[in-house]
């Protein structure tokens, strides 16, 4: 398997969206920004400056109608700029993917790591990709459409959730928003 940027882009923005933190730092910036404008315009139509005051009123109705589309670009380049840093020396890698008895193990130019089953929390399912989170906080993402043999890390986590009590979240139809 080879991992690129969008691998861990999609990681990040699905893990961002089921932040409540985020989600609260999304809404809050979203309100504070039209409160603003609306205040402004107010403070100029009470000084009797109808263009600006119709100026800022716009500003209030474009940023509660449109941020959320703004956030959501802020955000993706954000993460994108963040991937490039941390993960330069990952990114296009060939990685190896292995289900043992007892552990998973991942292994390319850097090194081998070992993740005890015992340890996977949840598995969370996109369209096009499978995040096993660990106790720690770490993920493995492994890509549906990248795998070797999708078929075999199915039954794997298959029998992640049936034997080891495994929490599988299936959002197939999920989406940046």
């Amino acid at each position: 398997m080879i991992s690129d940027e969008n691998d861990f882009l999609t990681y990040q923005l699905y893990t961002a969206s089921k932040s409540l933190r985020i989600k609260k730092a999304r809404s809050r910036s979203r309100l504070i920004m039209t409160i603003t404008s609306l205040c402004v315009a107010y403070l100029f139509f009470s000084n009797e400056n109808d263009i600006l005051g119709y100026y800022f009123l716009g500003i209030s109705i474009l940023a509660l109608l449109f941020y959320p589309l703004f956030t959501r670009w802020r955000y993706k380049q954000h993460y994108l700029k963040h991937i490039r840093e941390t993960y330069k020396n990952r990114i296009g890698e060939v990685g190896e993917l292995e289900f043992e008895t007892d552990t998973i193990r991942t292994k390319d130019r850097t090194g081998e790591v070992k993740i005890y089953k015992s340890e996977i929390e949840e598995v969370n399912e996109i369209r096009d990709y499978y995040f096993l989170k660990t106790r720690s906080g770490v993920s493995l993402i492994i890509s549906k459409t990248k795998a070797d043999d999708i078929g075999n890390i199915r039954n794997e986590i298959k029998s992640l959730v049936e034997t080891r009590g495994v929490k599988h979240n299936i959002e197939l139809d999920w989406k940046w928003k």
